[in-house]
């Protein structure tokens, strides 16, 4: 009897030890899949996030994510600067950046590639514009002439080519521009003169009823190599590299522990975000295998 009496303090404390443990479990999975957050990020790439974000918060009904559509620059910023605790971006952070983001908030970045895009051009279908003559882009695009009509001043595209052709604006010049792909493509399916510049994503989901009206105003260019040979953007030419404005698609999480921004860029790196990516048009950063078994 005095035996059941000297242990019963000690079977109370691991009790209450393991109730502790399963009320903080229950606290942790609660923060990752209840809460509203905002996710930053570029309009080139509206069509892939929307996608994957009903998805996940069909999944996860306690769950929102709020989008913050801005061109990439921005986007950057807002991360940095503690606005935003995740992006969509084309890029990840650089070196310097990311110690910007840790002296700020110390906070490492956890970066997540999860498709390949690209930087596409567009005419209008009554143009007779057939080609990209990769040779000459460079200097028709700092042209004073210039016909090609980007999709916002520093988007993701406007870097990707700068980066790629290493073309410089000299000062106060102006690039024509709008504020996302869909009103670049309404002004040059009217304007056959003009060369669009919009990521693939705005065109890539086939099955879209919005997509199929754009593609019956606009026609998709090829790139002119030296060789003269044509490459389109297509999905074996982005996951061989083979397509020259090829670019990656990043989510960048800056949450200070794993909450529904944690989870949703652990989904989108899942083989079910994978294959919402291949779905959308895009090429999967991450291939699965298919395994069948015989018996």
């Amino acid at each position: 009897m005095n035996n059941r009496l000297l242990f019963s303090p000690i079977l109370f404390l691991a009790f209450l030890f393991i109730c502790i443990s399963c009320q903080e479990d229950i606290i942790k999975k609660k923060a990752y899949r209840q809460g509203t957050i905002t996710l930053a990020i570029d309009p080139s790439l509206m069509n892939l996030g929307s996608a994957l974000v009903d998805v996940f918060q069909s999944s996860y009904p306690e769950s929102k994510i709020l989008f913050k559509p801005e061109v990439e620059d921005l986007v950057i910023a807002d991360l940095l600067n503690g606005k935003v605790p995740i992006a969509m971006t084309t890029r990840d952070l650089t070196l310097e950046e990311a110690k910007i983001l840790y002296n700020h908030s110390n906070v490492n970045c956890i970066s997540t590639q999860i498709a390949c895009d690209a930087t596409i051009f567009v005419v209008s279908k009554e143009s007779s514009i057939n080609e990209i003559d990769l040779t000459s882009l460079k200097s028709k695009i700092i042209s004073d002439e210039s016909k090609f009509v980007f999709d916002g001043g520093n988007s993701s595209n406007f870097n990707n080519l700068k980066k790629k052709i290493g073309f410089k604006l000299v000062k106060n010049q102006k690039i024509k521009s709008f504020s996302n792909g869909k009103e670049v493509i309404n002004f040059v399916s009217k304007n056959i003169s003009y060369i669009g510049i919009i990521g693939l994503d705005v065109l890539s989901e086939a099955d879209n009823k919005e997509v199929k009206q754009f593609l019956s105003k606009v026609k998709v260019l090829p790139i002119k190599k030296k060789d003269a040979e044509l490459i389109y953007p297509t999905i074996p030419n982005l996951r061989e590299g083979i397509y020259p404005f090829t670019r990656r698609v990043f989510l960048l999480n800056a949450e200070d522990s794993f909450k529904v921004g944690s989870s949703f860029s652990r989904f989108c790196g899942s083989q079910r975000g994978q294959l919402i990516v291949k779905r959308a048009g895009l090429q999967p950063y991450y291939l699965y295998e298919r395994r069948i078994e015989l018996h």
